[in-house]
């Protein structure tokens, strides 16, 4: 499997604003360091949450390298190989979230602290739909797996709806002409509606944006594509401004310039450390929310009070986040990957499918 440095590299930087981000909101640090620098920090809160767009953007990016290797489109496969890459390591981390909770509930107060979840909740939360059904969010952020898994399935239905019934293949020109004007109808239409934002409609105009990124590499026509929509999503930016879709816009653009590029400049063990921070930013990006709840009740606990106790604390739950991740990524991340791919391998055998598909990892 190929690596693209340049995308470990933005998963890498997008998993740290991420993991701030939700520091700046959530628990008493925040609120300490708020009394102090008001503006500043409801600045760097609405500056880090685009990260969020470059995850969706590299996401769509990813799903198109599978795409642009896929024979045959094999729909419920497809889904449940994708659901079982997310859902292990998604539920284990949920079930983190719980127990702190429980434990440290003598020392954690404020709304931002999540409830116990009801076995209806947590269903709800197993299959992906407490967005769509309401339900309180047992973790920070968390909503985003749900989208994801929405925005793939959305791709692959469409892929499925235009493969030439004769043989089953991909229409590969008509699939990427009707991803494009679905996703220029999103950034037109129904990302202006933010009560969309539970239906991956509303992010598909990001996620599109990364598709033609990669697709735009594969030819001229692509790249006419790309430059299309590039466009055009710029113009919608114009006629209703949104940070959101600009940033999708700037890193659509980096990735189509840079994603291929093979880093020759940067050492083969360098970048081996690179992949490795890549590949933990969806373990950094599940159980970061876990060391805000420790670290706020150790701050409240010891009834600690100051700006430069708060500074140190970020610093201390930022690095200890940084290496919660990277662990949970080497010894449970990367074995519950290792049988996901057994247990595909032995679906295949049993299902005896007509062609094979490689998924690149993506969060």
């Amino acid at each position: 499997m190929r690596r693209f440095w340049f995308v470990d590299t933005l998963k890498f930087l997008g998993a740290q604003c991420i993991l701030l981000h939700h520091l700046s909101i959530y628990g008493p640090i925040a609120q300490e360091i708020g009394f102090e620098y008001p503006i500043a920090l409801d600045d760097f809160t609405e500056i880090t949450r685009l990260a969020v767009q470059v995850f969706l953007v590299i996401s769509g990016y990813l799903t198109a390298q599978a795409l642009s290797q896929m024979r045959e489109v094999d729909l419920m496969g497809l889904l449940v190989k994708r659901y079982a890459r997310l859902a292990p390591f998604y539920l284990l981390s949920l079930g983190f979230c719980v127990l702190v909770s429980i434990f440290l509930e003598d020392y954690l107060w404020g709304s931002w602290v999540p409830e116990v979840p009801s076995v209806l909740g947590f269903l709800a939360h197993a299959f992906l739909l407490e967005g769509l059904l309401d339900v309180p969010s047992i973790s920070s952020g968390v909503w985003y797996v749900a989208i994801d898994f929405q925005l793939f399935g959305l791709t692959m239905i469409m892929a499925s709806l235009l493969s030439k019934r004769a043989h089953g293949c991909v229409d590969s020109t008509k699939l990427k002409r009707v991803l494009a004007l679905l996703g220029l109808i999103s950034l037109w239409v129904f990302n202006l509606h933010e009560a969309l934002d539970n239906w991956a409609i509303y992010f598909f105009g990001a996620y599109a944006l990364g598709l033609f990124a990669r697709w735009a590499q594969d030819g001229v026509a692509s790249r006419k594509l790309f430059w299309c929509v590039w466009l055009l999503g710029g113009l919608s930016v114009i006629y209703e401004p949104r940070i959101r879709i600009f940033t999708a816009l700037v890193a659509s653009l980096a990735l189509f310039l840079w994603a291929q590029n093979r880093g020759d400049f940067l050492s083969d063990r360098f970048k081996s450390k690179l992949a490795l921070l890549g590949d933990s930013a969806y373990a950094v990006f599940l159980n970061h929310f876990v060391l805000i709840m420790v670290f706020s009740a150790v701050w409240n606990a010891f009834e600690w009070q100051g700006l430069q106790s708060a500074f140190l604390m970020t610093l201390a739950y930022w690095a200890c986040a940084l290496m919660w991740g990277i662990y949970l990524h080497t010894l449970v991340e990367s074995q519950l990957q290792r049988l996901h791919a057994s247990c595909m391998a032995l679906y295949k055998r049993r299902a005896q499918p007509r062609s094979a598909t490689e998924l690149y990892k993506a969060i």
